[in-house]
Parts: C-alpha cells; sequence; structure tokens
C-alpha cells in the first residue's frame, strides 16, 4: 500500500505541476538564449564595440558627405583628394600670393570658430584668400552663392551671404606628405 500512495502523490504533482509550467512565461514572449554566441552577421545594438560604433558613425557622416557634395554642398572625398594633391605639390605654390603660400597659423580661439555649420569670425573674412584658378577649374563649380576660400592653410567652403561654413578641409598648406595629414582622408571637426 505505501508504494500505492508513493505513486499516487507523484501522479497528483505532476498533474498540479504541468498547468503551472504552461502559464509560465505567457505574455514575455520568446525567452532570450543564454550563453549561446549570437548568429554570424547578426549583431545587436549592445553587442556593437564603441570602435565599430565609431566606425558606423563616420561611414554616416561620409555618405551624407557625398550627398551634400552632389548638391555643391560640401566637399567630396573626391575633391578633398584634389585639393590635397595640387597643395602638396611644390610647383603649385610657387607664385602664389604670400599669404596663401606659406602656412599661417591661427590663435587657438580663431581656429575654434574654423568648424562645419559655424559662421566664419569677422576678423578672419578680412584674411580669406580665393582658391587658386588652377585649382578651381580641376574642381566642379560651385552653386551659386557658394564660394570656395583659402583661411590659414584650410580650404573652405563658404556660403557668401551669411558667411556660413559648409565644409572644410584642414591643413593643406604647409603639410608635407605623409607627416601627419594624410590624402583623400576626410577632414577633422
Amino acid at each position: 500500500m505505501k508504494k500505492g500512495l508513493w505513486l499516487l502523490v507523484a501522479i497528483l504533482v505532476l498533474a498540479l505541476s504541468v498547468p503551472a509550467l504552461a502559464t509560465q512565461g505567457k505574455g514575455q514572449g520568446k525567452p532570450p538564449d543564454k550563453g549561446k554566441p549570437a548568429e554570424k552577421g547578426k549583431s545587436t545594438e549592445a553587442g556593437k564595440s564603441a570602435a565599430d560604433k565609431e566606425k558606423e558613425k563616420r561611414e554616416k557622416e561620409d555618405k551624407e558627405r557625398e550627398e551634400q557634395a552632389k548638391k555643391g554642398r560640401a566637399f567630396g572625398m573626391g575633391q578633398e583628394k584634389t585639393i590635397r594633391d595640387w597643395f602638396s605639390n611644390e610647383k603649385n605654390l610657387q607664385g602664389l600670393p604670400p599669404g596663401l603660400a606659406k602656412r599661417e597659423t591661427l590663435p587657438p580661439g580663431l581656429q575654434k570658430h574654423l568648424q562645419r555649420n559655424g559662421t566664419l569670425p569677422p576678423g578672419l573674412q578680412r584674411r580669406i584668400q580665393p582658391l587658386p584658378q588652377t585649382l578651381a577649374q580641376k574642381l566642379p563649380k560651385p552653386p551659386d552663392g557658394v564660394k570656395r576660400v583659402v583661411v590659414a592653410g584650410n580650404v573652405i567652403l563658404l556660403e557668401e551671404r551669411t558667411s556660413k561654413i559648409l565644409d572644410i578641409v584642414t591643413d593643406v598648406i604647409g603639410v608635407a606628405k605623409g607627416s601627419g595629414s594624410s590624402t583623400g582622408v576626410r577632414r577633422t571637426d
């Protein structure tokens, strides 16, 4: 009789626990698979490293800049490479006006003002030089109301009416090839 009693208790416990297990987790969706590695090619936002996030951010910015370059509102990567190559050639620098041929440095406060979507400070507006004609001919014509200028070793795409800096290629004059500024690489903002 003891065996029959134990069997009856086991069946009763099992019968009562099945409905409780069936309702457990309902409405919560599929529970996450813990301990399983993520599928290849699929990554979650939480699983991305800081380097991956930074790379994605740069790629998105580059794509947006290329779209803006098509409209004449930014320097495309090809345009930037052309500008850097032109200024890195010593022959091109000969015969330029003194303010354009040498590398000027700006005080740190003014240098901070030279940023994309900022405005050119009045003190620097007097120091702008036009882009050399031979270089300007190699680049697509900017839209009306936009001009390319050189200020203190930087080539700036400037909105004439508002002096808004649409885009900037930094440190193009006076930086020797292979000395920290690489050709065709996005500018630092």
